[in-house]
């Protein structure tokens, strides 16, 4: 695969892919809404405003299930996420999640009270769920085998473009003496969501969805196309078909949208599986939702109580989040799934020793000095968090599955992420209100604990295709395999 690849005929500046290129775009378009949602209720909670109309407070129970309602949406709309893009194609998944999170932007927007915004951010959760099981895979899954390492770990990295973006609006509207000052940032859901409708059906089917479905013409065309400038004869086309045809399995699960099975009838199925709740665990549980949604409230801890100031911070928070996510997408593939991940936790828990410090420390007679580095801190979490795990969040669980089991594989993996995040969701206000800075502590030692898990039940992904995983999962020590065939190729790959 190797040789092959440095032989194909692919071009960065061809018009294939260019191409490429916009599907790529369009399919990111759906992590955007994501991002807005993070952002956006970081920002609501910064808007008196917003407080005021809605009555909800700053703390507490209440502010909890308003955030985490969401949550929930997304969690309703797992089930139906897998199903609908292994019966009818990755490109209609997208576009009936799109549709959903288009109708739930429209309702938050229009709310006249909390039960109607509630309403809105449920239905834009459960469209997510349903676009969050087409488009990475998608994006996998299209991709030529040089650039899906890339490609794939900037698909969740990129929610921060629509966190930066809804930001940038909550802060330029924040002044306005009227509902519209957070109006006029819920609407912009409506973008991306748009985007993806427009222009999905205008993109190619995924090769691999396209084999399942006894389409092989349709996809020797793409992959010939996409992937080796058009080259029918193709030695990496050949191969691509071959190892594809091998591996999917024309009676699996996806064939039936109610048959899970799958997803544990083998050993080799059951640790895919296990590794994929795995990663929708650590994903959630490191500390970056607690400075993610209720940045706010931390520094309001710290005497920081204006709503511009507020603003401010979180627009530069997710600024710093998008840089990290950037450079860590873009050297996953020189220093592999497993350090990069490893890395995020335990930087992570070193910047909550610091954070836990500062926090505990301050008291509001002291100079600025403490508070500032106190706000360094917090954005090193945020930092960390985007560099070494959140690109692989999204990548990770998609490299670990099987084309049959890949659509329902991230439907289950978004329902336990989601659940995980409900938990943190709706518990750290409460936290937050009854023991405030003591909260990190539990991050701290609980990183330490997810970097011992990474280092030994996780396999490495870089450097293989997404059928060589196969041989991996089917050794008797899939860890120890990964690392030794990653090393192989890593040696070939300097040879040719």
């Amino acid at each position: 695969m190797a040789a092959h690849v440095r032989l194909s005929k692919l071009r960065f500046t061809s018009w294939s892919s260019i191409q490429l290129y916009i599907f790529f775009f369009v399919s990111y378009c759906n992590s955007w809404g994501t991002g807005f949602d993070s952002s956006l209720m970081s920002a609501m909670n910064a808007n008196d405003g917003w407080h005021t109309f809605f009555g909800v407070p700053k703390a507490g129970g209440f502010l909890g299930i308003v955030t985490a309602i969401y949550t929930i949406g997304n969690l309703a709309g797992s089930v139906f996420g897998g199903p609908a893009s292994d019966k009818y194609g990755r490109r209609i998944g997208m576009l009936i999640g799109s549709s959903i999170v288009l109708i739930g932007a429209i309702t938050m927007s229009a709310a006249p009270n909390v039960a109607a915004y509630m309403c809105g951010r449920f239905l834009a959760g459960f469209g997510v769920a349903i676009a969050r099981s087409a488009a990475p895979s998608y994006v996998a899954e299209i991709s030529p085998p040089q650039w899906r390492g890339p490609v794939t770990l900037l698909y969740n990295s990129l929610w921060l473009v629509g966190a930066i973006l809804a930001s940038s609006i909550a802060y330029g509207t924040g002044p306005i003496k009227s509902t519209l000052s957070w109006r006029l940032p819920l609407i912009i859901q409506v973008v991306p969501s748009t985007i993806v409708i427009v222009c999905c059906m205008w993109m190619p089917e995924s090769p691999r969805w396209l084999i399942a479905n006894d389409r092989h013409d349709e996809a020797r065309r793409l992959l010939s196309k996409y992937h080796d400038g058009g080259d029918m004869d193709s030695g990496l086309v050949a191969l691509e078909m071959a190892e594809m045809d091998k591996s999917i399995r024309k009676e699996a699960s996806d064939k039936r949208w109610y048959d899970y099975s799958e997803l544990w009838s083998s050993r080799s199925s059951r640790y895919r599986t296990f590794l994929v709740i795995s990663i929708a665990f650590i994903g959630q549980w490191g500390g970056s939702n607690l400075t993610g949604y209720y940045l706010a409230n931390l520094l309001r801890a710290i005497g920081i109580t204006t709503q511009s100031r507020l603003l401010t911070y979180n627009l530069a928070y997710y600024v710093a989040c998008f840089g990290g996510a950037t450079v860590g997408s873009l050297v996953s593939d020189r220093v592999g799934r497993r350090k990069l991940l490893i890395f995020g936790c335990l930087s992570m828990s070193t910047c909550l020793v610091a954070l836990t410090a500062c926090t505990s420390q301050y008291h509001p007679t002291q100079s600025a000095s403490i508070s500032n580095l106190t706000i360094a801190f917090i954005f090193f979490v945020g930092i960390f968090h985007s560099g070494g795990i959140n690109p692989l969040v999204v990548a990770y669980p998609v490299e670990c599955l099987h084309t049959n089991t890949r659509a329902k594989g991230m439907g289950l993996n978004n329902l336990l992420l989601n659940s995980a995040e409900f938990i943190n969701t709706y518990a750290t206000p409460i936290a937050l209100k009854r023991i405030s800075w003591r909260i990190y502590i539990v991050y701290i030692f609980w990183n330490i604990v997810q970097a011992s898990w990474i280092y030994f039940f996780f396999v490495e992904t870089k450097g293989h295709t997404l059928e060589e995983m196969d041989d991996i999962f089917n050794s008797k020590h899939p860890v120890k395999e990964s690392l030794k065939k990653s090393n192989r190729v890593d040696a070939l790959d300097i040879k040719v």
